[in-house]
């Protein structure tokens, strides 16, 4: 797999205070491609873009560990900061970046999105063991 950017995670999770919040991981060396879908209806044309993202299991998380989304979400504060998932409705954006915590702060860079749908590739003996993200 050739790997072109780097990207930044935010998983969005409860506190242990019950106060919504994000926790962003970047992570360096995933391949990173936008298609823009253009459609027309009564009102015009109108665009967006959709991003395919996939992670090699060799990707550099700074030290975190990918756990699934149910085991992120009942961590502690402090047992979550150690790991990273993947969910729906998370947020992304290219890039390297750190504490932001507005969803519209993520949302207006330019190459961000939610995640929309993710696949957990690491099995087989003949892939190359990633994590595939979609993303709009």
């Amino acid at each position: 797999m050739i790997t072109n950017a780097d990207i930044t995670i935010y998983n969005g999770y409860i506190t242990d205070d019950g106060l919504n919040a994000y926790q962003e991981t970047q992570i360096k060396g995933v391949s990173f491609y936008t298609k823009q879908e253009t459609t027309t209806d009564e009102t015009g044309l109108s665009s967006a873009d959709n991003y395919q993202i996939r992670i090699p299991v060799t990707a550099d998380t700074n030290g975190r560990t990918y756990v699934e989304a149910d085991k992120f979400q009942t961590a502690s504060d402090k047992e979550r900061k150690q790991h990273w998932t993947i969910d729906n409705g998370d947020l992304f954006v290219k890039g390297l970046y750190e504490a932001i915590r507005k969803a519209t702060q993520i949302t207006d860079l330019p190459n961000s999105g939610q995640i929309v749908s993710f696949s957990d590739n690491r099995r087989g003996a003949f892939s190359m063991h990633h994590f595939r993200i979609g993303g709009k």
